[in-house]
């Protein structure tokens, strides 16, 4: 049957089964065969045992491998001595090859173009109020020259004029009312809001009178002390006349931090590209008159924001005008400034110019006796030897009321502690400073004190590195803040500021960086604290003659029988509706008598012993006291008299006393006594006689009410401690004694 004729179909339907069976079973058989009688495979094999023993000679010697570290021949590179090796010379085409990313940083010549530095900020910062005597000069600042008030002896008039001893009018150009340079500083305003407290006003410095001079009578200190005539003289004609100084209170916030000197330098030595730290410190910056040095600090900025008791935001933070407000009082107690404590010298670089905030000269009645300028004369060659002595005062009349606030920065006190192992004589500062006058905060001022031989520091030599020499990880800085008000709680912030080294120059990496001639620090420093000035005037439910016996009342008539300690403690029973209350207060002026208009600053904490005060009254108003002021022209203390009184002056007994408002400044400000509860009780049936705690209800103006409490108020220990210290400073002036 030939090929056309097969039907494959057909075929497929008859025989497909057998066809299909038949190569099933020529597959297995060829499998089965293949599988199992096929060399090294199925029943040829091999043992179990001889395939484990191939397997354990691999496995062992790869371990004896690993253990000897010795390699075999087979293990050694192949030997090419004698061989020749083709060597490729076609040039290849780099871009072909050229990958996304650098693999190496291309050379380049060293980069020396200068960068701007990192401008650092403090540390740490504290701050803490305090309230200050100010030792000022009484000038009057006329069109044609500024006149200073002198003492003059009455049995010895005017030296012969020698003008300043060969140094230039030191306010020459000045203007009335304004700083050199056309800084501003009027009178007006009371010392909280930035300008002299009342009685450093009109009269003082340009009227005709002065409040509390000729015309203040009183006892004490001034009964063993001559008085001397005042006059006022130009500043040209000045020569070895003693001025007369007035103390003016001040409030203030000081505000004390840790700088990072050393890393401030050697950021100036990476972006400047200098060698050494020396560089950095000798390296001026412009020319001529201008010069000054390119490692240069320009003071801070500081922003002030109140906020209440709670913390809680009253007002926005808002710019402080630190020199505008210091400079003021600058300008009426002059030079020389408060002495800084000797034990920070070696965090002080420089002095402190541009980093510190000079203080104010404290008052002390033991330091003015000394003629002319205190501390200046000796630079200007006007006085002799025996009249540029100065007596030291005993050390407990030199106590100051500035606080030791570095004291409470742990990194200056580690700073002080390395400094002391290495005893270094200076720190490495700036030779680049300048003379400059009445600018506190320029890092090129000139700031003298007590101790300074001239009006120019020369106790700490600028210029480069030496093994005397030492660079402080840190520094002090501080801002002062005579702004503060009583009863207010404030947080601060600042920032550094700092000299741009690279102004104007045409070596910067970009020319942005040589136009800012300041540089400032990235970001603020917030001070963690908040800082609350104290209240000034309290009201306290207290009698202090209750439980007084009749011999310790005679005692005090018997010693001060004029004192008005006297009279309160000896006054009428209260009314029935009346409470007796005791004020103290910190005086910061008042005036001497109710024919006076202008007020005289004082200083002081005073203390009403007993006020009778009636429901529906105003709890503050004036009570007559006593009160230390000083005087002038008598370089003393003295507890003032009032003259409207001459009927009782009579046998030379003064009475003295003198009428301080115990109320608020804005008399709708005062509290009103709304009730009052307790006492001594007394009933005929029963009959009971004894005495409970007075409870006292006061109204504010906030229509709050607020409450007091007799048994409270007799044992706080603030108010103890405020009236006793009152007390002897006023048996101190009455008896004489020395005292600031």
């Amino acid at each position: 049957m030939s090929l056309k004729e097969f039907d494959a179909k057909q075929f497929l339907l008859e025989k497909g089964e057998r066809v299909g069976l038949g190569v099933a079973v020529t597959l297995m058989v060829l499998m089965l065969i293949f599988s199992l009688f096929m060399p090294s495979k199925g029943f040829f094999s091999g043992s179990p045992a001889a395939k484990a023993k191939e397997l354990n000679q691999s496995t062992d010697r790869l371990d004896n491998d690993l253990r000897t570290s010795q390699p075999r021949d087979s293990d050694l590179p192949e030997k090419r001595e004698g061989k020749l090796i083709a060597l490729d010379t076609q040039i290849l085409d780099a871009d072909k090859y050229a990958s996304n990313s650098n693999w190496f940083e291309p050379r380049m010549q060293e980069d020396k173009s200068r960068r701007p530095p990192d401008i650092y900020n403090v540390a740490e910062a504290v701050a803490e109020v305090a309230a200050v005597p100010i030792d000022t000069y009484l000038f009057r600042f006329n069109p044609d020259n500024v006149r200073i008030l002198v003492l003059e002896d009455k049995n010895r008039r005017n030296a012969p004029p020698g003008g300043l001893g060969g140094m230039r009018n030191p306010f020459g150009g000045l203007k009335p009312g304004g700083m050199p340079g056309g800084m501003g500083g009027g009178m007006a305003g009371r010392s909280g809001g930035g300008g002299m407290p009342p009685g450093m006003g009109r009269n003082p410095f340009g009227g005709t009178t002065l409040p509390g001079a000729g015309s203040l009578l009183g006892v004490g200190g001034a009964a063993a002390k001559p008085e001397y005539e005042t006059n006022w003289i130009s500043v040209e004609d000045w020569n070895s006349q003693q001025p007369a100084h007035q103390l003016q209170p001040l409030r203030m916030a000081i505000i004390a931090g840790s700088f990072p000197y050393k890393q401030q330098l050697e950021e100036h030595k990476t972006k400047l590209r200098h060698k050494s730290l020396a560089e950095v410190l000798n390296e001026p910056l412009g020319k001529g008159e201008n010069q000054t040095g390119a490692f240069d600090f320009r003071g801070m900025e500081v922003e002030r924001m109140e906020v209440d008791a709670e913390g809680n935001k009253v007002s926005d933070w808002a710019k402080l005008p630190l020199l505008e407000s210091f400079n003021v009082w600058l300008k009426n107690s002059y030079y020389p400034l408060e002495e800084e404590n000797p034990k920070y010298a070696l965090v002080r670089p420089n002095d402190g110019i541009g980093l510190l905030m000079p203080l104010l000269r404290e008052f002390h009645a033991s330091k003015i006796n000394a003629p002319g300028f205190l501390g200046m004369m000796p630079g200007m060659g006007a006085l002799s030897g025996a009249q540029q002595r100065r007596e030291e005062p005993p050390a407990e009349e030199n106590k100051s009321k500035y606080p030791d606030i570095a004291a409470k920065l742990p990194k200056i006190q580690e700073t002080l502690d390395k400094l002391r192992d290495a005893q270094p004589k200076q720190i490495a500062a700036s030779k680049f400073r300048k003379a400059e006058f009445l600018n506190p905060f320029n890092p090129n001022a000139t700031l003298p004190s007590d101790k300074a031989q001239n009006p120019t520091l020369t106790n700490i030599q600028g210029g480069t590195s030496t093994e005397q020499s030492v660079y402080p990880d840190y520094v002090l800085v501080r801002a002062v803040d005579v702004t503060i008000k009583p009863g207010k709680h404030y947080r601060y912030r600042l920032k550094m500021k700092m000299a741009n080294p690279n102004y104007q120059r045409s070596d910067v990496a970009s020319p942005e960086y040589k136009e800012k001639e300041i540089l400032e620090s990235k970001d603020w420093y917030e001070l963690p604290q908040t800082v609350t000035v104290p209240q000034e005037l309290f009201y306290y439910v207290v009698d202090e003659a209750q439980g007084m016996d009749r011999n310790e009342i005679t005692a005090i008539r018997r010693t001060i029988p004029e004192s008005a300690q006297y009279r309160m403690l000896t006054l009428r029973r209260p009314s029935e509706d009346q409470v007796v209350m005791q004020f103290q207060r910190w005086v910061e002026a008042t005036r001497i008598s109710r024919k006076e208009t202008d007020a005289i600053p004082v200083g002081e904490w005073a203390v009403a012993e007993r006020v009778y005060v009636a429901r529906g009254e105003y709890v503050g108003r004036p009570v007559n006291i006593d009160l230390p002021i000083w005087k002038y022209n008598q370089n003393t203390f003295i507890l003032p008299a009032e003259e409207q009184k001459p009927k009782a002056r009579a046998g030379g007994k003064v009475p003295s006393g003198i009428d301080v408002d115990f109320g608020q400044e804005a008399p709708e400000n005062n509290l009103i006594l709304v009730d009052f509860e307790g006492g001594r009780v007394s009933i005929q049936t029963p009959k009971v006689d004894d005495t409970c705690a007075i409870e006292v209800l006061m109204l504010a103006p906030d229509g709050k009410l607020l409450a007091r409490n007799s048994i409270k108020d007799s044992s706080d220990q603030d108010r103890i401690d405020r009236r006793k210290k009152v007390l002897e400073r006023i048996q101190n002036v009455r008896e004489g004694k020395e005292t600031d």
